[in-house]
């Protein structure tokens, strides 16, 4: 699998559910994304796309979604998380 440069809207994103410990649920439908008891202000795509560049990783029936090791070392000290 080729590893695509995350974009600016995939670094935010990364970014917020590091902030909030890292691992997240998918709400029932699939669609928004809670982590720490947040829902995340970013589209299903965009996790789907960062999943694809390895950057996080779905697991448990694709239900829930985790940052990788390779998530973790992305420095995103300058990038402003998702609003």
């Amino acid at each position: 699998m080729r590893r695509m440069k995350p974009s600016g809207s995939m670094l935010a994103a990364l970014k917020w559910l590091r902030n909030r410990n890292s691992d997240g649920v998918l709400e029932k439908n699939r669609q928004v994304l809670v982590a720490a008891g947040e829902r995340a202000p970013i589209m299903r795509s965009t996790w789907t796309r960062l999943a694809e560049a390895g950057l996080v990783e779905f697991y448990q029936d694709r239900r829930r979604i985790r940052v990788t090791d390779a998530g973790r070392l992305v420095d995103v000290s300058q990038v402003e998380e998702s609003a």
